[in-house]
C-alpha cells in the first residue's frame, strides 16, 4: 500500500503546487507514466510540471488514466513531477488557484512505467492522507469503521477499505475519554433514510442530529447517493471495551460494524479536551451551556408595574391591545446616565391594522414573567380574521412581536400596516439610508439588499424596528452576503407590495393589497430595539487603550496601551477563529501580558473557519449545517482536499491559512460558546475582538455570560463599511444593533468615510446613541473630528493614538464629563454650522475638540456660569500635540482658527466665586 512522505524539503507552490512524486526512469523510453494513486484535485487543468533531479526544467507532463505521462527529455535519470501546479487568479487574501493547462499534445509512442521513489507533499497540512486515495467502484451496501485518527475526507471509495482485513475496528482511548469514531456507510444504489443504533450507552451521533443553537433537539434525514461515500461522526463515554453500531437504511437493509476499544494507561479529567486532535471536542456542538435566563451585566430585571413594564433606563407601555402605548427613554442626553426626566420615542400608541376592519379584543394577560423577559398574549377579531399577538420584552431592551394574522374564510385585503406615530426624532439608519439625519422614505424589498430594518432616534432615545416572518434566516455577511441573501419575508414582502413609508415622523409598514385564502396564516414579525441600552463610561473609554498587534508585553505597556488584541495570522494565534492548536504558547504571552498590567483580549469569531481544525472532516459530514455551500474554488488547499460545494474565505499569507466560510445558525455556535469558556478558564482571556459577526444576539447573550465569569470583561466589535453593493448597502451599526448590549468598543472601519458630515458619524459610526463608545481605523482616523465623539484610533500597523494619549493624561480627560453639541447641557458650542465642538470638562479646566468640515475661524460660544469661569481671567491656549498640532496662545475675544479639520483648545482660569 502506497503511503506519502511529509516534505523533505520545500518550494515554491505558487509555481509548482503543492504536491510531487519523485522517480526514477530506467530505460529509453520516448514517454513514460507516473501513477499517482490520489484523489484528482478540483478543476484540475490535465498537465504537471516535470523538474530533473537538480531543478533543471524538462517540459510538461498530460494527466493520463491513473496517473501522468511526460517525455523524459533528458534520457534516464531521476526526474521530479510536481503535479499541482497553479497560479493565483486573485488577490492573495481571497485567491482563486488556477491549474495550469497542458501545453501541446502528448506526443506518441510507446509509454514505459518508471520507478516511484516518493510521493511528497510541501507540508504536513497538504499531504494527501491514505483515506484520498479512490478505489474503484463496488457493488452492494456497506458501512466500514473508522478511528478519529484518519479523517474520511472523500465522496469516492477510499482503496484503504477494501484493503484493510476483516475483523472489529479497533480504536485508541485514554481513561475518561470521550471518544469520537467514524463510520462510512457507501451504496451501489441510492441510500435512503440513513441510520444507525448502538449497544453501548450514551452513543451519539452528531451526522444525525443534535442540539441546535437555540437548545432545541433536532433530527436529520440523511439520504445518500450512489457509489458516494458518507462519514458518520459518532461519540460515546467510555464504558464498553466491545460495541457494535448498526447503520440501517430503507430497502436496503442493515450493516453492523464491530469495535474494540484499547485503554491506555493515561487518565484523561476533561474527556481529553485539551488536545484538539482527540476530537472529543465534538460534543460541544450539542451544548446548551450559558443559555439560561441570567441578567448580564450592568442590566437590571425586567419589572412590570401594571401596564408599564420596565428595563434599564427604558419602559414600555402596552395599550390595551398588547402593543406599545408608550416608549420612554430616561437616558441623559450625554447617554452618560440614567436620569428621572422622560423622552418619548413614540407621539402615539403603535397600530396594526388591516383597513375596512376594526379589531375587538379582551387585552392583553402575561404568559411568564423571569427576571430576564416578560411575555404577554393578546387575540383580536374581525369578522372572518383573527389576531394572535405574542409578545416579549427582555432585560436589555428588546421587545419581539410575532403577530399571526389567520382567516376563517376567504377574504380580500386592501392592506396590512404595523403605523408608529414617532415623536421629533432627529436621525435615521438604514432601508437604504446610512446614517444621518431623518428624511421621507419611500422603500421596497429587494433581496440583492441586506435591508429589513430602520433606525429613528434621538442619542438618547430611539428603536430600530426590524421586519421578518416565520421563515427568517440570518444572512451571510462582509463579502458573502450575495452568497446566502435575505430571505423576503411573504407577509411583508408579499410579493413586492410591501415596503416601508416615513413621512416626516410617521413611519408605516406595509404589506399591501392580497388575497388569503380559508385557513390561511401570515406571520408579520416586528422587533422593536430600544436604544440607548447602557450608559457610556467615558472614564473606562479613554483609559481603555488598544495595542491591536502581537508585540512583547514590555514593548507594550511602555506605549502607553492598556489593552491588547491578539489577532490570527500570529505566533500564538495562527489560524482563523481556531486559537486552540497553539494554547501552550497563547497562554504563556496571555500570562506574560497580566504580569505587565495589560488586559489581554484575542481574535475569536465565527464567520469563518480555518481549514486546520482538526473537526474540519467532521462538520463537512453535516451538509450545509455548519459550512456555508459554495461554487467551490478558491486557493489550492480547498480544490485539493475539500472540493466543489463549499465557500472558500479569507487566506492568510504569512501562516498559510486557507478558511471556508460558516453558515449564520448552526451547531457551531455551540462549540463556539464552549471554546470560548475553554479560553476563558484555561488560558485567562479577558475578552474577545469580533471581526464583524456570523451570529445573532441570542449567541451574543450567551457569549457575555461566558466573559461575565472575568471581573472586567471587554467585546471589541471590528466592521468594514459594509454599505456597499458587495454587502448588500447595509450600514454595520444598523446590521449589527441587536448586538451591541453586549459590546464595549466599536472599531469602524475599513472604508468607513470619516470626511462623511457630523450627523452621519453621529447615528452610525460613534456608536453614541447606542450606548457604546468607538474607534477610527481607516488611515487613522481624523483626530479632531474623532476627539468630538470620543473617538481617537489605536496602535497598529496604521494608526498610531500615542500623542493623543498623552493628552489626556495631561488635561484628565478620563475624569473629565464629556458634553457633546448634541447635549442640550453643552457649555461650550461653535457658532457656525461647519464645526463641531465637544466640551471635556474637569476639576483644572474643559478641553474642547473642535472638529472642522470645512477650514476658517469658528467663535466658541461659551456658558461661563455652567464652566464656573470669569471670562476676564479665563484664558484660552492650544496645547502642543505631537504631529497634530503645536501649542498657540489664543484671544477669547477672536474666532479659533481651524485649518486642517480641526483644533484641540484649553481653556482654564479661576473658577469665579458663584461657583465655589
Amino acid at each position: 500500500m502506497l503511503q506519502p512522505h511529509e516534505a523533505v524539503s520545500s518550494w515554491a507552490p505558487e509555481e509548482l503546487g503543492n504536491h510531487r512524486v519523485i522517480v526514477q526512469v530506467e530505460t529509453e523510453s520516448p514517454l513514460v507514466k507516473v501513477p499517482v494513486p490520489w484523489l484528482t484535485p478540483q478543476h484540475h487543468g490535465g498537465a504537471g510540471l516535470v523538474r530533473t533531479s537538480t531543478g533543471e526544467e524538462a517540459g510538461r507532463a498530460h494527466a493520463v488514466p491513473g496517473g501522468y505521462a511526460f517525455a523524459p527529455v533528458k534520457g534516464r535519470g531521476r526526474y521530479v513531477l510536481y503535479y499541482t501546479p497553479y497560479e493565483n487568479a486573485a488577490t492573495p487574501q481571497y485567491p482563486q488557484d488556477e491549474y495550469l493547462q497542458p501545453a501541446g499534445d502528448l506526443p506518441e509512442g510507446p509509454m514505459a512505467t518508471c520507478v516511484v521513489e516518493a510521493y511528497e507533499a510541501r507540508t504536513e497540512h497538504d499531504r494527501y492522507t491514505d483515506l484520498e486515495r479512490p478505489a474503484p467502484p463496488q457493488e452492494g451496501f456497506f458501512a466500514f469503521g473508522e478511528s478519529r485518527e484518519h479523517p474520511i475526507r472523500m465522496r469516492a471509495l477510499p482503496a484503504r477499505w477494501l484493503e484493510r482485513a476483516p475483523g472489529p475496528v479497533r480504536l485508541r482511548a485514554d481513561r475518561g475519554d470521550y471518544l469520537v469514531f467514524q463510520i462510512g456507510v457507501y451504496g451501489s444504489r441510492p441510500l435512503r433514510d440513513v441510520r444507525v443504533t448502538c449497544d453501548a450507552p450514551d452513543f451519539t451521533c452528531f451526522t444525525l442530529g443534535g442540539v441546535d443553537y437555540l437548545g432545541r433537539a433536532f433530527t436529520r434525514r440523511l439520504d445518500v447517493a450512489e457509489h458516494t461515500v458518507q462519514a458518520l461522526w459518532c461519540g460515546m463515554r467510555i464504558s464498553e471495551r466491545e460495541f457494535t453500531v448498526r447503520v440501517i437504511t430503507e430497502g436496503e437493509g442493515e450493516r453492523a460494524v464491530d469495535f474494540v476499544v484499547e485503554l491506555t494507561d493515561r487518565t484523561s479529567d476533561d474527556h481529553t479536551d485539551d488536545d484538539p486532535a482527540k476530537l472529543s471536542r465534538l460534543r460541544w456542538l450539542d451544548s446548551r451551556r450559558f443559555a439560561d435566563d441570567t441578567v448580564v451585566r450592568p442590566y437590571t430585571p425586567v419589572t412590570v408595574d401594571g401596564d408599564r413594564l420596565g428595563v434599564l433606563g427604558r419602559t414600555v407601555t402596552l395599550g390595551h391591545d398588547g402593543l406599545p402605548a408608550k416608549l420612554t427613554s430616561y437616558f441623559t442626553p450625554e447617554v452618560t446616565a440614567i436620569g428621572q426626566t422622560p423622552a418619548e420615542v413614540l407621539s402615539g400608541p403603535v397600530s396594526f391594522e388591516v383597513p375596512g376592519h376594526d379589531w375587538a379584543h379582551d387585552g392583553w394577560r402575561i404568559t411568564a414573567h423571569t427576571a430576564a423577559a416578560v411575555t404577554w398574549v393578546s387575540r383580536w377579531r374581525s369578522g372572518k380574521l383573527t389576531l394572535d399577538l405574542d409578545g416579549r420584552l427582555e432585560f436589555d431592551g428588546t421587545l419581539d412581536y410575532r403577530l399571526e394574522l389567520s382567516a376563517e374564510a376567504g377574504a380580500d385585503l386592501d392592506d396590512t400596516r404595523l403605523t408608529l406615530p414617532l415623536a421629533a426624532l432627529p436621525y435615521q439608519m438604514g432601508l437604504g439610508r446610512p446614517g444621518g439625519r431623518r428624511a421621507d422614505l419611500d422603500w421596497r424589498w429587494d433581496v440583492t439588499r441586506n435591508q429589513d430594518a430602520l433606525w429613528a432616534g434621538a442619542v438618547n432615545a430611539g428603536v430600530q424596528v426590524r421586519l421578518a416572518d416565520e421563515h427568517y434566516v440570518r444572512p451571510l455577511n462582509t463579502n458573502f452576503y450575495h452568497q446566502r441573501p435575505l430571505v423576503l419575508p411573504g407577509s411583508w414582502h408579499n410579493g413586492g407590495r410591501g415596503g416601508v413609508r416615513r413621512d416626516g415622523d410617521r413611519l408605516r409598514c406595509y404589506g399591501g393589497p392580497r388575497r388569503m385564502a380559508a385557513g390561511e396564516r401570515l406571520r408579520f414579525d416586528v422587533r422593536l430595539t430600544l436604544t440607548p441600552f447602557k450608559p457610556i463610561d467615558t472614564g473606562a473609554h479613554f483609559r481603555e487603550r488598544y495595542f491591536h498587534a502581537y508585540r512583547p508585553a514590555a514593548e507594550i505597556a511602555a506605549s502607553g496601551a492598556t489593552v491588547v488584541n491578539t489577532h490570527h495570522a500570529t505566533e500564538v494565534n495562527p489560524y482563523i477563529n481556531y486559537p486552540f492548536l497553539t494554547v501552550d504558547r497563547l497562554r504563556e504571552y496571555v500570562d506574560t501580558l497580566h504580569e505587565a498590567g495589560l488586559r489581554s483580549k484575542i481574535y475569536y469569531t465565527v464567520r469563518e473557519l480555518t481549514t486546520r481544525a482538526p473537526e474540519l472532516w467532521a462538520l463537512l459530514s453535516l451538509g450545509d449545517e455548519v459550512l456555508a455551500p459554495g461554487p467551490g474554488g478558491g486557493g489550492a488547499w480547498s480544490r485539493e482536499h475539500v472540493g466543489d460545494g463549499r465557500l472558500p474565505a479569507w487566506f492568510a499569507t504569512g501562516v498559510g491559512d486557507s478558511s471556508l466560510v460558516t453558515g449564520g445558525q448552526s451547531r457551531w455556535h455551540n462549540f463556539y460558546v464552549e471554546g470560548l469558556d475553554w479560553l476563558v478558564r484555561h488560558v485567562g482571556i479577558d475578552g474577545i475582538y469580533l471581526d464583524d459577526l456570523g451570529f445573532d444576539r441570542e449567541v451574543m447573550k450567551r457569549v457575555r455570560r461566558v466573559l461575565d465569569q472575568r471581573p472586567a470583561p471587554l467585546v471589541d466589535l471590528h466592521s468594514a463599511n459594509q454599505f456597499n453593493a458587495k454587502d448588500g448597502f447595509a450600514s454595520s451599526a444598523n446590521l449589527y444593533l441587536e448586538h451591541l448590549p453586549y459590546v464595549d468598543r466599536l472599531w469602524f472601519g475599513e472604508y468607513f468615510d470619516y470626511d462623511a458630515e457630523p450627523d452621519q458619524w453621529l447615528a452610525e459610526t460613534c456608536g453614541i446613541p447606542f450606548g457604546v463608545m468607538a474607534d477610527m481605523l481607516q488611515d487613522g482616523g481624523h483626530p479632531w473630528r474623532g476627539l468630538v465623539y470620543g473617538m481617537t484610533s489605536r496602535i497598529y500597523p496604521g494608526g498610531n493614538p500615542r500623542a493623543m494619549w498623552r493628552l489626556f493624561d495631561e488635561y484628565g480627560v478620563p475624569d473629565a464629563d464629556m458634553y457633546g453639541y448634541w447635549s442640550p447641557s453643552a457649555p461650550v458650542r461653535s457658532g457656525t454650522d461647519t464645526a463641531k465642538a465637544t466640551a471635556y470638562v474637569g476639576r483644572n479646566g474643559t478641553l474642547i475638540a473642535l472638529g472642522g468640515w470645512q477650514d476658517g475661524p469658528v467663535t466658541l460660544e461659551i456658558d461661563w456660569d455652567r464652566l464656573g469661569l470669569d471670562p476676564r481671567t479665563a484664558t484660552l491656549r492650544a496645547p502642543e500635540i505631537e504631529g497634530l498640532q503645536k501649542p498657540a496662545v489664543l484671544s477669547l475675544h477672536k474666532p479659533v482658527p481651524v485649518d486642517g479639520g480641526g483644533r484641540i483648545v484649553w481653556l482654564s482660569g479661576p473658577r469665579s466665586r458663584s461657583s465655589r
